[in-house]
């Protein structure tokens, strides 16, 4: 798995599969927050292990990020960029917001 997460890269779902004993490796995307990754076992002898992106990409936003994306139009170009990435699975991981946390729309919208 190789996740990027700007706002906490130790926090969040990385440090919830570390916990679990899952391998956590943290790169840059160019699109996404979370993307899985299936490398190989047993490379030959003095080549690097192979590594193949799965189809799932995750992009984690606040609720209050996700209304102020859709009111700024930043949330269609993301959108286009996740479809184009040729990933089959885009998802939205929304956060639920803290409570008092001023929202640009409301939940039920977002």
């Amino acid at each position: 798995m190789s996740p990027r997460c700007p706002r906490s890269p130790s926090g969040g779902v990385p440090a919830l599969l570390r916990s679990r004993g899952v391998p956590v490796l943290l790169r840059r995307l160019h699109v996404g927050d979370f993307l899985w990754v299936a490398r190989e076992k047993d490379p030959p002898t003095g080549h690097a292990p192979r590594e193949l992106a799965l189809d799932v990409v995750v992009e984690r936003k606040s609720a209050a990020d996700l209304g102020n994306s859709i009111r700024d139009g930043r949330y269609r170009e993301q959108k286009f960029r996740l479809r184009r990435s040729g990933l089959r699975c885009p998802l939205y991981l929304l956060e639920e917001p803290g409570l008092g946390e001023p929202l640009a729309l409301p939940l039920p919208s977002l």
